[in-house]
């Protein structure tokens, strides 16, 4: 079944980052669902099959951080699209998944909403 929306999920631990994620992404056409950690994340996956990019923040609250939850997602959940959102310098992108996308915060509006609209384009293909 093909959502009548695409649809994203953004894992953040911080309330109010992820709210303005998902009105930037709402406003573009977006259904969005939330996750605070990972655990929360994988829950709203199997919950939601209708989810096509999941955007997280490298550090997480809890026992496992933002990059292996992609390492994970993108293990158990291959079809879903990765962006993977850090303020870390140290961080690089080779430390990801295959395939997934780094976004440096802070992030503008546009180049949010630009990568994860790609990343749902290819996941249609």
């Amino acid at each position: 079944m093909t959502p009548s929306r695409p649809a994203a999920l953004i894992v953040e631990n911080q309330p109010f980052v992820g709210l303005v994620a998902s009105d930037i992404l709402g406003e573009s056409g977006f259904e969005t669902y939330h996750a605070y950690g990972a655990q929360d994340a994988i829950e709203v996956l199997g919950e939601h099959p209708e989810i096509q990019v999941v955007v997280t923040d490298v550090r997480l609250s809890g026992d496992v951080g933002g990059l292996e939850l992609a390492r994970r997602l993108a293990r158990e959940w291959p079809d879903v699209r990765l962006v993977v959102t850090a303020a870390d310098t140290d961080f690089r992108e080779s430390e990801m998944p295959e395939g997934a996308r780094m976004l440096r915060k802070p992030y503008a509006s546009g180049e949010l909403r630009t990568v994860v609209a790609g990343l749902a384009l290819l996941q249609d293909a």
